[in-house]
This record gives C-alpha cells, sequence and structure tokens, in this order.
C-alpha cells in the first residue's frame, strides 16, 4: 500500500507551520513535547492503541465524557488514530507515517521498540526522531520504566519541597520540564536539517531543574533541605499572613527591600540592610512582616507594593483562574468544541508576532481520525478494512 504523502490537513499558522509531527507518545513528557510543537504550528498525528488509547484517558475521575479531564490537559491539536503496532498492517502504516514526518516523539522503552520493529525505523527515517525516557540511555537505568513522581524522588527535588517530609511538587513537574526539553530539541534537529536523534530522560530533567539548589550542593557544599515555602537564598521572597489570606512578596534586590519598607511603613532592623543579612535573620523579619501585613486584606496590599514597584501576589486556586484580570484578558483559557461538549482548556502561553496561538482542535476521541487519515494516506477501503480488523483483534 503506497502513500503518496502525509494527511492532508488544513494547515497552521506559526513558525512551525507544515511541520509534520508523529506523535507515538502516551501519559504526559511525549504528549507536552508535541502540544508544543503544535502551539507553534505543527500539524500533529496522535497514534493510540485501539481500545485503550492513552494511560490518561482513563486517569480520571473528572471525566469529560468517556475522557478524563487529565487527557484534556496536553493532547489538544492533533488527530487520533488507533493502530495496533503488534499487527503487520499497523506497524506499515506507522512506519509510512514515519517517512513522510518531519519529527517522530515516542517514550517506549527500548525493549518494546525493538520488539515492535520501531528501533530499525529510528534508525532509518529522515525525521528528528526525539525518545522520551525515565532515564539517560547511556546510564544504568536507561532501560527501566519510570514515572514523574520516582524523577521527583530521585532527584532530590523532593528532599527540597514541602516542611517536614519528602514532598512532590502537586502538578508532574519532571513531565513537563521533559517535554519542554524534547520540543526544544525537536526544534534543534528541524534547525540542524538532518535526522538528529534526540533522547531526553525525566531523571535528567529533573536534576537540571533543581538550578539553584544544585548549585548551592555542588558549589557551596551546603545540602539544601525542606524550605517550604521560604527561599534558600533570598528574603522576603514567599507568602506572609495578611488580614484574610497570604500575598506573596518578593524582594530580589536591596533597592526593592527599602521600597517595600517605605510602602508598608516599615522600620528595617540594621542588619536587613542587605540580602545575606535578611537571610540570616529570616525569621525575626517574616514576623515583622507578619505584623504589618496582617492589619489590612491581600487585595488592599497589592496596589500599595504595586505603586512602589514590589513583586507581589495573592495565593489563588485554580478557581480563581477564570477570573484573574490578567489570565481573563490574555486569552489564555479557550473554549473548543467537542463530541461531549464544549470544553474549556490552557491555551499556549506564547505570543507569536503579537498574537496568542489558537487552539484549532479539542482532544481528539480515541480513533476519531482513524478512517480520515488512512484514506488521506491512499489507502483503499479493503486496506482500511484490513487495518482496521488488525486493529479490533
Amino acid at each position: 500500500m503506497d502513500v503518496p504523502d502525509w494527511p492532508a490537513v488544513d494547515p497552521g499558522t506559526g513558525p512551525l507551520a507544515g511541520v509534520r509531527v508523529l506523535d507515538l507518545s502516551r501519559v504526559l513528557a511525549g504528549p507536552y513535547c508535541c502540544m508544543v510543537l503544535a502551539d507553534l504550528g505543527a500539524d500533529v498525528v496522535k497514534v493510540e492503541r485501539p481500545g485503550l488509547g492513552d494511560d490518561t484517558r482513563h486517569w480520571g475521575p473528572p471525566f469529560h465524557g468517556a475522557d478524563a479531564a487529565y487527557f484534556f490537559s496536553v493532547n489538544r491539536d492533533r488527530r487520533s488514530v488507533a493502530l495496533d503496532l503488534t499487527s503487520d498492517p499497523g506497524r506499515a502504516v506507522v512506519g509510512r507515517l514515519a517517512a513522510a514526518a518531519d519529527v517522530v516523539v515516542e517514550n517506549f522503552l527500548p525493549r518494546h521498540l525493538e520488539a515492535l520493529g520501531l528501533a530499525e525505523l529510528r534508525t532509518s527515517t529522515t525525521a528528528v526522531w526525539v525518545s522520551v525516557r525515565g532515564a539517560g540511555g547511556d546510564g544504568p537505568d536507561g532501560d527501566k520504566p519510570g514515572y514523574d513522581v520516582m524523577a521527583q524522588a530521585r532527584s532530590g527535588l523532593m528532599s527540597v519541597t514541602g516542611t517536614t517530609e519528602p514532598t512532590k511538587v502537586g502538578v508532574a513537574v519532571a513531565d513537563v520540564v521533559t517535554g519542554l526539553y524534547a520540543a526544544v530539541g525537536a526544534v534543534a534537529g528541524l534547525v540542524a536539517r538532518r535526522p538528529v536523534k534526540v533522547e531526553v530522560g525525566l531523571l535528567e530533567a529533573a536534576v537540571s531543574m533543581l538550578v539553584n539548589q544544585a548549585s548551592n550542593a555542588l558549589v557551596g557544599g551546603v545540602v539544601p533541605t525542606f524550605a517550604g515555602n521560604d527561599h534558600p537564598n533570598i528574603a522576603p521572597y514567599g507568602p506572609v499572613p495578611c488580614a484574610d489570606r497570604p500575598l506573596v512578596v518578593g524582594a530580589g534586590n536591596d533597592g526593592q527591600f527599602v521600597q517595600l519598607c517605605k510602602a508598608i511603613g516599615l522600620v528595617a532592623a540594621p542588619e536587613w540592610a542587605t540580602n545575606a543579612g535578611r537571610v540570616a535573620d529570616r525569621a525575626r523579619l517574616t514576623g515583622a512582616l507578619a505584623g504589618v501585613f496582617g492589619t489590612r486584606t491581600a487585595a488592599e496590599w497589592v496596589p500599595v507594593l504595586a505603586e512602589a514597584g514590589v513583586p507581589c501576589a495573592p495565593v489563588q486556586d485554580l478557581a480563581s483562574l477564570p477570573d484573574d484580570p490578567q489570565i481573563a484578558a490574555t486569552g489564555l483559557l479557550q473554549q473548543v468544541d467537542h463530541p461531549a461538549g464544549a470544553v474549556t482548556v490552557v491555551g499556549s502561553p506564547y505570543r507569536i508576532d503579537e498574537q496568542r496561538p489558537r487552539v484549532r482542535r479539542a482532544p481528539p476521541l480515541l480513533g476519531q481520525h482513524t478512517v480520515e487519515v488512512l484514506r488521506d494516506l491512499g489507502l483503499d477501503d479493503e486496506q482500511i478494512e484490513e487495518v482496521t480488523r488488525a486493529d479490533r483483534r
């Protein structure tokens, strides 16, 4: 079955318009990578297991229609094709899609990649091939499975999060950062105009995002522990209790601290003249700030600090996002049509040529575009029946 080219679709806009991405990944890091590429204009086709689909379709409640809300978070702007990669017809279609793709993204374990015949495809394709792993393949654990929480634990991230015990971050940040690294790697391969092989491990990505905390340990010999909401190197820099709720206040330099004191009428101790002094005397400083900020509400303090040029932000829950004036004004939350009913998704944080990318497609139903894509690839009805019959086994 000869495939003339990538399946036709209305082209997107943006710097990656016309770039074809084959998404063979599942869960979070790989799909996040593909979402970023789609935000930049790429056309993404996602291949999923028939009858099951991406694992996150089942990670609920809550659900929207048949799919978990989790799936909606990173799977917009792509078409879903259900293919059985253990069958010859399914692998043949994937091979043809990979031959026409500019980027292939996958997160199979190396042994599964080999068993499915994709290792050979990875070697022969002219596409940029992006592999997401639990850990880098040049180490002893490169062939082992891994999830975000394992990366958070092993990297040391959990050791500096929380107040009294190791605590994971409330979202899968290792997955998200890995997805971003993967997207950057994909774009680098496109710029290089050659079949670059990119690999990103969750563990290595998690270590990389420890930034100053890792440097404190590696350079300064200071092994950090539970930081809670305190910053290890800056004070004040965290939540301060107000009359109603906390307000996060940050003074990143001595000048900002002077402006903060003037704005709130705080007489600073001589020891607080430098950041190092404030960090050393953090407890007394925090108590003094709480005594002042506790006299008014967070909403009352925000304009006072804004006028003084001191960064601050009220602590909000996620239900507050639609009413946040900045979020609302920038159009970050976008509503898209879906077979189960219109749904709101978080759009791209990018602004490209002064415009936020429009969400073009709602996260797809499992296999929603299988027949459409196979037909566009040049398969006739008999061939489509052969592929989908194998998928139904």
